[in-house]
Formats: C-alpha cells, structure tokens, sequence
C-alpha cells in the first residue's frame, strides 16, 4: 500500500484515440502523471509523446513497459495485442489497466488474471461503464425495490462503424453483457447466467458483424442483447421490474442520465410521473491544448469521454490501496462476461 495522497505515474502503451482521450484524463487528476509512452516505432512515441507533454518516449511497447518508474500500464494498442501486453506488463510489475476487450475469449483472460495473482499486482479490464455513478445509481435503484422484482433487462449497441475489422461481440456486445451482468446479477443466489439463445451474421473477413443473445441468470431473469457494427440503433437499455421500469437512454455505455417511471393498477396501465437523475460529467475535466509547437484543442475523441475520469481514480485509488482488482468490476465478473460472450460466439 502507497501512500493516499502518492503520486501514481502512468505510461501509455499505444497511440491512437482512446490513447489520447485517456492522457488527458490522467493529466487532470490529482497526483498522477504521465510519464511514458510507447509505440511501435520511435517516431510514433515522440509525435505522441511531444502532442502531450510526456517527458519518456519509447520506440517500443517493452521498453515503456520495462522503465522502473512506472507504476501503471494503460493499454490501447491494437486490440489483438491486448493480451500479450496485459502479460508484458504484469512480467515487469506494473499494475494494468486494459481497453476493452483485454481478451478474445474467458480462457486467455483468466491466463492474463493468474499472472497478475501470481504477481501480485492490479488488473482492470477497461470496462468503463461500471464507474459512472448512473450505473451506481441504477443499482441503487434495483436493490431498493423501487420499482419491485426485476424480471428483464435488454441492451441495444449497434452503429454503422467498423463491420468486417474486428467482432461485434467484444467490440459493442461486451457493453451490452457487462450492463446485463450489472443489473441482473444477485450476490445471494448461486449459480451463473447460461446462454440460451444466440444469432449473429459474418462479415466477408470472418468477424460476426450483428449479434443477438438471449442469457437466461438465476433467479427467473432473462437478458437479451443486440450488438452490430453493420447498422444503428438508438444505443439504450431498459430493466424491467414487476412495478416499473429503469430506462437508460443514449449513450447506456457512458450514461449520465437514468428515468424511472413506476407502473400499477389493472394491466400495468397506470404509470406515475417519471422521474429522472441525471449526472453531470466532472466538471474539472476538459479537452487540453496540445504541448507541440501547433498548440491545438482537439478536443475528446469519443462520446462522453470525460467520463474515463471515474474509471482512471478507481485504479489510482486501487494502486494506493495495495489491491489486485476493483471492487466495482471483479476479475470473477470479468471472465464471467467473457465466458458468455464466447458462448455466445460459439452458439450462434
């Protein structure tokens, strides 16, 4: 365990748009640093690394990886690579935040979970929806009763971008699991979700490009999912309980606002005014200005992307704290994701 107020320096693995959505988060919060960068070639570090102001720039992943200064990897590289790079890091001790999808399947990420074990350092899968506290207050909501026993949920994540160059599964269906997971899931009752039912359409390369699921969990609860990345869709999910329902409209991934309308009487047709949370972005966290000779305000590259702030303190709190995971995404609710999205991809 470090000290609470200790400064937690980050190196950057990877130089793409996420990359640079996260470093100017990182550059924002109290007590942290961004002190390296590394990416497939020396010219591409520095580019980045004088974009942002970082001080180490390193030609390769392995040396970022490898400086005895870091104390967290983030890793945005190629998603193929996320694996190997998860294990780079962990080999040199550094404590990993990883983008999404940090593996293929649940078997590669429990191998990536057993070396941080064994190495006794932090592993975060870089879901970041679990951070916001919509999704905190969404749970509250559930496990208050407000709008009695929760029967169903369902996620939409479809958007006509990038069909044929990665998985619609791992790209926007583990959002849409994960939320399923999030809301569905009861710690008092054993037993884990089964797929029951599963559809998808292959792109001319070989990645699916359209998926829908149907996930039976304990409890009589029922998900469904539709993910795509061939066509739209309005990016919402809904949970149904016996008195109402909880609707999370566009984006559900990266939610500020959350609408509760309750729903009595003969044949449910009596609803109550709907009430609704809604939850600012942090306001101390903007866009920067560049530190290379074009100064220039880019501006957030992804929608709400302010909101990476919430999951980068989780893991600066949990690097303080000594922990090997966070308490709001478990290493076992992780692999459990992964394992449905891999039955999934093996049922359809």
């Amino acid at each position: 365990m470090t000290e609470a107020t200790s400064t937690v320096r980050w190196a950057i693995l990877g130089s793409g748009a996420i990359a640079s959505d996260m470093v100017q988060i990182l550059k924002q919060l109290p007590n942290c640093e961004v002190l390296a960068v590394g990416s497939r070639s020396v010219e591409g570090a520095k580019r980045f690394g004088d974009r942002w102001g970082i001080p180490r720039q390193y030609g390769s992943y392995e040396e970022a990886a490898s400086d005895k200064d870091v104390d967290v990897c983030y890793i945005a590289t190629p998603s193929l690579r996320h694996p190997q790079d998860c294990l780079l890091a962990i080999k040199n001790g550094k404590a990993v935040l990883c983008e999404k999808s940090m593996a293929p399947n649940d078997t590669i990420a429990k191998e990536i979970f057993d070396a941080a074990k064994k190495a006794n350092v932090l592993v975060v899968h870089g879901v970041w929806s679990r951070f916001f506290p919509a999704m905190q207050k969404v749970r509250q909501i559930i496990d208050s009763g407000e709008i009695g026993e929760i029967r169903s949920a369902r996620a939409s994540f479809c958007q006509n971008d990038g069909a044929g160059s990665c998985s619609a599964l791992l790209e926007t269906g583990i959002y849409c699991a994960q939320f399923l997971q999030w809301v569905l899931e009861d710690k008092d009752v054993s037993g884990s979700p089964i797929v029951r039912g599963a559809a998808k359409t292959i792109h001319e390369s070989g990645n699916d490009e359209h998926v829908t699921a149907i996930i039976e969990f304990p409890s009589k609860k029922i998900g469904s999912f539709e993910c795509s990345l061939a066509h739209c869709s309005d990016r919402s999910a809904t949970i149904y309980g016996s008195g109402g329902v909880i609707e999370i409209p566009f984006p559900f991934w990266c939610p500020t606002t959350v609408k509760v309308t309750k729903m009595t009487g003969l044949g449910s047709q009596k609803w109550s005014e709907p009430e609704l949370y809604e939850f600012p972005l942090p306001a101390d966290i903007a866009s920067l200005k560049t530190e290379d000779a074009d100064a220039s305000s880019p501006g957030f590259n992804f929608c709400n992307s302010q909101g990476l702030a919430y999951e980068a303190a989780e893991v600066n709190r949990c690097f303080r704290e000594g922990l090997t995971e966070s308490p709001s995404f478990t290493t076992a609710q992780c692999i459990d994701i992964l394992r449905l999205i891999t039955e999934i991809g093996n049922y359809a």
